[in-house]
């Protein structure tokens, strides 16, 4: 790309490593970090790199990352799941996933009542209110469909596109900084941030466990079984989404059995749970497997810079944030009336207004492992419904 700095491939990877590892560095080493955390400071030292021109904001090395290391990650982050714990404790993330839907429609309304006259928009309201309730609910496929049904100007789906990279950015840091924060802390029921703060152990017991490491099971071995077994699933996931989708399925059912992050994650749970030893004799999953969902994070922050944002797009960030408003508060407020989990809302509006990718890759870098397949499940959910919603929203306007 003309005008940046680093095109090199390689030294693209080096520094979005770099860049991720110093993001897990920083939210144990300083405080502000800690509430902004690892991943919060990952994603804004990509998006301070690209708006100074330091990396692009395309790359072979992010296609590498999103097409292969972060499908690869699920495998390993599932390695511990129990599906019959899966299914006693997720229970929660459907009925919150449908609050997340409500609040992107409301405010997709509430956008289109507030920009309909405006000179930007014009003829294309409708169409942009659908484009907006659509990846809202399911993603930028859902995004790219509702342009085409309402013949949307490509004049607004690019801005649209430009905004909506910047707003996801701000979006996933604040999600990320949630848990961390002491209010929400004290207001709402937090299970799984519970369970891990009791798994913590003290500097001697950590290098206690070090030591005993190889008669635990962190061999070579044990690196290379997992590789193998994750490669493998991936592998054969691939395959059985390429079979469904040469099928010519009916649009619902392909967006399930044709999307790689749900059967990627059904697969690797029919394993773990049929074989749990052979699960158990795999080490490192859950480590690595966060640092490769984090290492995603980081690239969604090189999608645009924030000179671009405020030159071509600044009414869709202003719309866009509207919208994640209603999308958040009344679904934070469902889950705090009726006392369910914080970490279950959080996945849902996560699914909601990013999709599975991104939300496997917030539960996996929060170590909540269990809450993988229902955040995949209400994810691949928002792209079956969000073209319904999407439309009917839109032709409000029309």
């Amino acid at each position: 790309m003309d005008g940046v700095l680093i095109n090199d491939t390689l030294l693209i990877f080096a520094i979005i490593i770099g860049v991720t590892a110093f993001g897990m560095y920083a939210e144990k080493k300083w405080r502000w970090a800690g509430i902004l955390s690892g991943m919060g400071v990952s994603i804004f030292t990509a998006v301070a790199l690209v708006t100074c021109h330091v990396l692009p904001t395309a790359s072979g090395a992010y296609d590498v990352v999103y097409d292969y290391i972060m499908p690869l990650a699920i495998p390993m982050v599932l390695l511990e799941a129990n599906i019959k714990r899966i299914i006693k404790e997720s229970g929660h993330s459907f009925i919150l996933m449908n609050m997340a839907c409500a609040g992107a429609v409301i405010g997709g309304i509430a956008v289109g009542f507030l920009f309909r006259n405006n000179a930007y928009f014009a003829k294309d309201i409708a169409g942009y209110v659908a484009m907006e309730v659509g990846v809202c609910t399911g993603g930028t496929v859902n995004q790219a469909a509702m342009a085409k049904t309402f013949n949307v100007s490509h004049d607004v789906v690019g801005a649209a596109a430009v905004g909506s990279n910047l707003v996801a950015v701000s979006f996933l840091v604040i999600i990320g900084m949630i848990p961390n924060l002491k209010f929400f802390k004290k207001n709402f029921r937090h299970p799984y941030m519970d369970e891990l703060e009791a798994q913590e152990v003290c500097p001697a017991q950590q290098v206690e466990t070090a030591s005993a490491g190889e008669a635990l099971g962190y061999t070579v071995l044990g690196f290379a079984k997992l590789m193998a077994f994750s490669f493998g699933v991936l592998g054969v996931s691939t395959l059985i989404c390429n079979f469904m989708g040469s099928l010519g399925l009916p649009t619902v059912f392909d967006m399930l059995f044709s999307n790689i992050y749900l059967v990627t994650s059904v697969l690797t749970l029919v394993i773990v749970t049929t074989f749990p030893r052979f699960a158990e004799s795999m080490r490192f999953g859950q480590e690595i497997g966060s640092f490769m969902l984090l290492l995603f994070m980081t690239v969604m922050g090189t999608g645009a810079s924030i000179i671009e944002i405020i030159q071509i797009a600044p009414m869709i960030v202003v719309a866009e944030i509207i919208i994640i408003f209603f999308i958040m508060t009344i679904t934070l407020g469902i889950a705090k009336i009726f006392k369910m989990n914080l970490e279950e809302a959080l996945i849902s509006i996560n699914s909601s207004y990013g999709g599975p990718a991104t939300a496997c890759a917030y539960v996996g870098s929060k170590k909540w492992q269990r809450l993988m397949i229902p955040a995949v499940l209400i994810g691949v959910y928002g792209y079956i419904i969000g073209n319904a919603l999407g439309i009917l929203a839109g032709n409000i306007f029309l």
